[in-house]
């Protein structure tokens, strides 16, 4: 079985780029995607979609067989790599924790939560004017539902969080606000569910989630990206290049 790459493959499900799993019988090959976790099965001209669990023991086995044939390199678990191999043959995706961060990088994730209103004399819930003795919110309920949405109920790891709030939660590519506005229209520091953060240097090139390495997304910008759209392929790699050549370069990479 031979492991490759090929563009234009893209997954049915997510549009992202296909690994395919070539096998030596010509009307049988399979091709698996990391980002949404689906496999599919090509024979003939049919192509038959089968997520792990409806896999066969034999099926299941013999892509443990192959995955443990890969170079360590391949098997997307080099020193603190994002992406685990779990029970069923499936990559997840962990991001670092601060404190993993701290220790990998020997530097901080200082970026703060932004403050996003457009006055600074105003609730950065509902917009209103400050009364005397207030400096960011008009009363304790604003600031209770602010705190719930940008805190408690963010659902957004702190890493990739924190690269947003650095980015102003704008597409670094196209300039999209990606804030979520609340009812009253003002812009909250939380995603609107269309931002991804992308790697520069993927991780399957031994790519880290070192701050310099990482960029704030519009999912659109992303999709076409892995798409191999030119326009967006030669605006992120010139970000790359530009990024590898400055001072935190060396640490976009394993060594």
């Amino acid at each position: 079985m031979i492991q490759t790459q090929y563009t234009g493959a893209n997954c049915p499900h997510c549009h992202r780029k296909l690994t395919l799993l070539l096998t030596e019988q010509p009307d049988t090959s399979w091709a698996l995607c990391f980002h949404c976790r689906k496999l599919t099965s090509f024979t003939g001209e049919i192509p038959l979609k089968l997520p792990a669990s409806k896999l066969a023991p034999t099926q299941k086995q013999q892509i443990s067989d192959f995955i443990a044939s890969l170079p360590v390199d391949d098997h997307y678990q080099g020193p603190g790599s994002q992406l685990r191999l779990a029970d069923d043959a499936t990559f997840h995706r962990r991001w670092l924790s601060l404190a993993e961060y701290e220790r990998q990088f020997s530097e901080t994730l200082e970026y703060r939560t932004p403050d996003l209103r457009t006055a600074p004399a105003t609730c950065k819930w509902c917009g209103k004017a400050l009364p005397q003795g207030r400096r960011s919110f008009c009363k304790d309920s604003c600031s209770r539902n602010y705190t719930k949405v940008t805190f408690t109920k963010r659902s957004t790891p702190t890493v990739p969080y924190r690269i947003a709030c650095r980015d102003d939660f704008r597409c670094q590519i196209t300039g999209v606000d990606l804030a979520w506005h609340n009812r009253f229209g003002q812009r909250i520091p939380v995603h609107n569910g269309a931002m991804a953060i992308h790697h520069l240097v993927p991780v399957a090139q031994q790519g880290t989630d070192y701050a310099d390495n990482l960029i704030t997304l519009s999912q659109k910008a992303h999709l076409a990206y892995h798409q191999n759209d030119p326009e967006m392929v030669a605006k992120i790699t010139a970000l790359r290049e530009q990024r590898l050549a400055g001072p935190g370069g060396e640490k976009m990479y394993w060594q």
